[in-house]
């Protein structure tokens, strides 16, 4: 449980390291994210990478598993580039919502605790960011739009993502982690190198980009992906998302700590209702209640 907290505070680190790039288009933020976090894996793992670098020695049921990350990682790059810090971590915050509806339609059965949970801890995020006027930031509605459809997108991925491996361990397939997390990052750098190309003017390599473009890769991709992955593979997938929404109230806060986007009691209120249904969520049900009002 303890990586799955750490792995949502990290990933809140992300709307702040792209808001801090400048003269970069969106691909290649994405493209410098998933190439520094490449080098900082093979670099850390050393020769234990190395030996998993070749394509052949991944299990065929790794693949799709890496690329719902590597696309997750594109979509909320992208809600963070068009769409307000706290718009897009809220978004990407549903994805506890897709793992309960996977669950209900695909096992028939959902946890009660869960439900409650998530519903008393999205409340508090609405009303987190109720009345927020983020015209007057400077973001028009076309922007807002399309960086909550990529929100929305990456939720849904992240989902699929954790219910998958979840469900997979629990079958008892064998299924390696530090494999996924490493191919995550080759397809990225692999798959978007095309797209940079196509990209209009110069990219600005200046040393506040590198700084930022580091901790973007290091911080806020590398790290909570490794941890993303375990945390799937040990915790009940909606209860993991159901954790991951303490990331946009972590967002939020670093935004009032980087970025002077200041907190009043109105948001302290919010984030104690979103932390009070996240522990609700935890609480200990005796079985999962079966669709028809069966038990297992």
């Amino acid at each position: 449980m303890l990586y799955s907290f750490l792995c949502a505070t990290l990933w809140a680190s992300t709307g702040i390291f792209v808001k801090f790039i400048d003269g970069m288009s969106v691909f290649h933020i994405i493209w410098g994210r998933f190439l520094v976090a490449f080098i900082f894996g093979v670099i850390v793992l050393k020769s234990r990478s190395f030996r998993r670098l070749d394509p052949s020695t991944y299990q065929t049921q790794e693949f799709p598993l890496a690329l719902m990350m590597t696309l997750y990682y594109v979509l909320a790059t992208f809600s963070f580039y068009y769409a307000p810090v706290a718009v897009a971590a809220l978004l990407i915050a549903l994805a506890p919502l897709f793992t309960f509806l996977l669950r209900f339609i695909l096992q028939k059965e959902f946890n009660q605790n869960e439900l409650v949970g998530f519903l008393v801890a999205f409340a508090g995020l609405v009303f987190y960011f109720y009345g927020k006027d983020y015209a007057a930031e400077g973001y028009s509605v076309a922007d807002i739009l399309f960086g909550s459809a990529f929100g929305l997108g990456a939720a849904l991925l992240r989902a699929v993502f954790s219910f998958t491996l979840w469900r997979r361990v629990n079958q008892g397939v064998v299924v390696n982690a530090t494999s996924i997390n490493n191919l995550t990052l080759i397809l990225g750098v692999t798959l978007l190198l095309p797209f940079l190309f196509l990209q209009p003017g110069e990219v600005k390599v200046t040393q506040h980009n590198l700084i930022f473009i580091t901790g973007l890769g290091l911080i806020a991709t590398f790290l909570p992906n490794l941890l993303n992955n375990l945390s799937s593979m040990r915790l009940n997938p909606t209860l993991h998302n159901i954790i991951g929404m303490t990331t946009p109230i972590s967002a939020s806060l670093m935004a009032w700590a980087f970025l002077d986007e200041y907190q009043d009691l109105h948001a302290l209120i919010a984030i104690i209702i979103t932390v009070s249904g996240i522990f609700l969520s935890m609480r200990p049900t005796k079985k999962p209640v079966q669709v028809g009002g069966a038990e297992t």
